[in-house]
């Protein structure tokens, strides 16, 4: 038997094994989109409990350099170490995140059958330690890493029809058939997990890593801002219509928007019927990031003290509430791209893409 049939054995014996789930102090691994280590520890706050319209104690911490690690972090990296009998690299964690990829503002769709693991895991075993599953109770962008730890340069490579490599200290990323080299000019990349650029050849995934892979070309459609600028005529408003994309998730659930679905309080924002639930058209005076929000008709926006986050989701399921980034089970995330922003000033530009994050530990559990 080969090496390569060994390693296909090995896999597909230790089904079970990765299926199971590790439960540390403050967090619980192995629930969809479960509250972890975060990558930004001074935008979030991680534990566990249920939600809670007040807000409470988030756990202890420790400053080494610039990171800051909570007491669920290192009890779960403590208990996610090695064993002689399975090897370097093997883990019993199975880790959630979200990966966003984007090529001049058009956003890879990771919710098709070709990205879920019970699709490719028999042709390709080794897709197990990075992929996707449906969205019965994963966001559309929620990776998932089973078995073994890995870098982000391997991490990407494991999805089919993406790639990554280096030249000359370079990104070079692979899509669809197209490569797009940043040595080259003309052409420039950024890959970011949370706010900070890091390097896929070295950095290893954690639990909760929310990646940011961006390409941008001098011939895209996109532009500097990622998306098309539609002039008066293409709209209803008078003067240009900035347009962009905004995501919004509550609990693993992605919240799109057709024609009419705002309520008409923030004048010009809309969406249309485009079959581009995400994309959003503003038109006349800019739109604040919190007005818009508040003209969708499931969410509304609050600051409490030193401007934290409230979102209120209201769309009579299990899952209404009043979220607060201050409850230490909750994480609510609002950035432009890779940086935070403050919805009560920020205005929103063409060719933006806003990501809303909201997260409990009530989220439904994660069977995968």
């Amino acid at each position: 038997m080969t090496d390569h049939q060994d390693e296909v054995t090995d896999l597909r014996d230790d089904a079970t094994s990765r299926r199971r789930v590790l439960l540390g102090t403050g967090a619980i691994v192995g629930l969809a989109g479960c509250l972890g280590f975060g990558d930004d520890a001074e935008n979030t706050t991680t534990g566990t409990g249920s939600r809670t319209d007040a807000a409470t104690t988030t756990p202890a911490s420790t400053t080494t350099g610039a990171e800051t690690t909570t007491d669920a972090e290192t009890s779960t990296e403590s208990e996610a170490t090695e064993t002689e009998e399975e090897g370097p690299g093997y883990k019993q964690d199975h880790w959630h995140g979200r990966l966003f990829f984007e090529v001049d503002g058009d956003f890879v769709n990771f919710d098709q059958s070709k990205y879920y693991l019970d699709s490719i895991e028999d042709e390709r075993p080794e897709t197990v330690y990075f992929h996707f599953h449906g969205t019965a109770a994963h966001g559309p962008n929620e990776w998932s890493n089973e078995k073994q730890v890995v870098t982000f340069e391997r991490a990407l490579n494991l999805l089919p029809g993406i790639g990554y490599d280096t030249a000359g200290g370079s990104h070079v990323i692979t899509y669809d058939g197209t490569t797009y080299d940043a040595s080259r000019a003309g052409t420039s990349i950024s890959i970011h997990r949370g706010t900070d650029s890091v390097d896929p050849t070295t950095y290893e995934v954690q639990h909760d890593d929310n990646f940011w892979v961006s390409v941008r070309t001098d011939g895209g459609s996109g532009g500097s801002g990622g998306t098309t600028t539609a002039t008066s005529t293409e709209s209803e408003g008078s003067g240009d219509a900035r347009t962009g994309k905004l995501f919004v998730d509550v609990n693993n659930r992605r919240l799109e928007y057709e024609a009419g679905a705002t309520d008409g309080n923030a004048s010009g924002f809309e969406f249309r019927d485009d079959d581009q639930p995400s994309t959003w058209y503003d038109t006349g005076e800019a739109t604040t990031l919190a007005d818009a929000l508040d003209a969708l008709p499931d969410i509304e926006y609050e600051q409490a003290s030193g401007g934290k986050h409230v979102v209120t989701y209201d769309a009579n399921d299990s899952f209404d509430g009043t979220y607060r980034e201050t409850a230490s089970e909750t994480q609510v995330l609002v950035r432009q791209r890779t940086n935070p922003v403050d919805p009560a000033s920020y205005q929103l530009q063409d060719g933006d893409a806003v990501w809303v994050y909201v997260h409990t530990t009530n989220a439904p559990d994660n069977e995968h």
